[in-house]
């Protein structure tokens, strides 16, 4: 079974100070200059630029994606042709000062509503619904006290949006019924009663729906592959305090769901991280491989969860459950758990299975690590001597969404949770780790992420992005919004940031 989830690491910090490069005599702007090489990445253009004309580009690396590729080719042009081409439909601005070509984000113009998803006779918020503009690609997800936001061009103003939640009855609005309303507006979803026509009520055999259900996902998902923006939220707490929170958004080239466990490219466009040092005491807590791990809990592209489809009833016991609406969709409801027989440590859930289609729409499982002291060694790949620690629960969700007649990812959260003790200390630690993957857009348009700039499995997510700065660091992005424990830690952080560039 993959060690795909995160290590303990003892971490230490080295600061190195690069020296300042010098401008030369600058070329005139009209000087014809030759680019080579295919996807063209923006710092290679830089590069490419300063070493045959003199200039220096001048950038502020939170406003600048340098990884990002420019819509140009190789070939011969003058200076002035080239930036013309590589920024005139980007979200930066280019002005020649002297030696220096300053590069500036112009932050384009949206729209954005807001509010709480809520039961309509409850009142009670719902979590993780799900909401999206019809036809149009962008999605989010409210996060776990119901709240959401939505950003948007103005150009789809005219468009509805849909909401829609497990087991209940799915609404649409129009988009400019809700622009202008603040954060004040709630959208009451009803819950439905799924009776199955009588026709259908007839013996089903569980384990042979989802034997159905994933023969049928090449047929179910997409053929091509898909370029989808993601956000990622990542979080470790220490008893219930927050010690990291990390964010990013992501692009992300997904592979073809015919072709079975085939790798989807990620790259980091834009991301923040934090550590509170005051809540680490001897031991540092990083989550390795979050964002791989966040799309490899994909069953539709990753099936059966660790075991060969042959195999599924030789491990799973399943089970016929009610059935339930989701986004107006009758999905019939399969439970499965690991036979009492079967030593490894396997999983117990539920997926849910379109009806009409049979299209896994969706599935929520946990890890058997429970009273399991070897489920240790299948989560923590590193830990100092004596270092003890014991999984508590590891609890997934992933949800997809029917786009065209195609069902896309558009969803995944994973929550680990385990106590960590010293040898010869009298008191436990307990740790929450937390990571969540909304896809906000997508399209058809793929674009392939340089080898050199994917996250790996192994890379650790908090080291690839930058520390925390202004309140409006995501601008047009769609976000999950953060909830009311974290929104006081992300200003706590803006504040301490604040006097730390003042004291400087």
């Amino acid at each position: 079974m993959k060690k795909i989830f995160f290590s303990l690491i003892l971490c230490s910090v080295s600061v190195f100070l690069l020296p300042a490069a010098e401008p030369g005599i600058p070329i005139p702007q009209d000087a014809v200059i030759t680019i080579s090489g295919n996807l063209i990445t923006l710092e290679s253009f830089i590069n490419q630029v300063e070493k045959q004309t003199g200039y220096l580009f001048v950038y502020s690396k939170q406003d600048v994606n340098v990884n990002s590729i420019l819509p140009i080719q190789e070939g011969r042009k003058t200076v002035a042709e080239f930036l013309k081409d590589a920024f005139s439909n980007s979200n930066l601005n280019y002005v020649f000062e002297n030696q220096y070509i300053v590069l500036t984000y112009k932050a384009p113009e949206y729209l954005s509503v807001s509010g709480t998803v809520i039961d309509a006779q409850t009142k009670k918020p719902l979590i993780f619904a799900s909401l999206y503009i019809i036809n149009k690609g962008i999605s989010n997800v409210t996060n776990g006290e119901g709240y959401f936001s939505l950003k948007f061009p103005p150009a789809y103003a005219n468009d509805s949006v849909r909401f829609s939640f497990l087991g209940y009855h799915p609404q649409t609005y129009a988009l400019k019924d809700m622009i202008n309303q603040g954060n004040k507006l709630v959208i009451p979803l009803r819950f439905v009663p799924t009776t199955l026509p009588t026709i259908l009520v007839t013996p089903i055999d569980p384990a042979e729906l989802v034997v159905t259900a994933i023969e049928k996902i090449p047929g179910n998902y997409p053929q091509d592959h898909m370029q989808m923006t993601g956000f990622y939220r990542e979080m470790i707490r220490k008893g219930n305090n927050y010690v990291t929170l990390t964010e990013a958004v992501l692009d992300i080239n997904k592979s073809s769901y015919s072709r079975i466990y085939g790798v989807d490219q990620i790259g980091v466009f834009k991301g923040r991280g934090s550590v509170d040092w005051s809540r680490i005491d001897t031991v540092f807590v990083k989550f390795r491989g979050g964002i791989n791990s966040a799309l490899e809990i994909d069953i539709a592209k990753h099936p059966f969860l660790g075991t060969n489809v042959p195999e599924i009833t030789q491990i799973y016991n399943f089970r016929m459950e009610e059935p339930v609406q989701i986004d107006g969709k009758v999905n019939h409801v399969v439970s499965f758990d690991q036979k009492e027989n079967v030593d490894d440590i396997r999983f117990r859930g539920r997926i849910y299975i379109d009806m009409k289609s049979h299209a896994i729409s969706r599935i929520e499982f946990n890890m058997n690590v429970e009273n399991r002291p070897d489920a240790t060694n299948i989560f923590i790949s590193r830990r100092p001597a004596g270092f003890k620690a014991t999984v508590l629960y590891a609890t997934y969700l992933v949800q997809y969404k029917e786009i065209n007649g195609k069902w896309t990812f558009n969803y995944s959260r994973t929550e680990i949770k385990f106590d960590s003790k010293w040898d010869r200390k009298l008191f436990k630690n307990t740790y929450t780790i937390t990571s969540e993957l909304a896809i906000t857009e997508r399209s058809d348009r793929t674009m392939k992420i340089p080898s050199q700039q994917r996250v790996r499995l192994t890379d650790i997510t908090l080291d690839k992005v930058t520390d925390f700065q202004d309140e409006g660091f995501w601008d047009e992005y769609n976000v999950i919004e953060p909830e009311s424990g974290i929104e006081q830690v992300i200003a706590r952080i803006t504040r301490q940031l604040r006097r730390r560039a003042k004291e400087r």
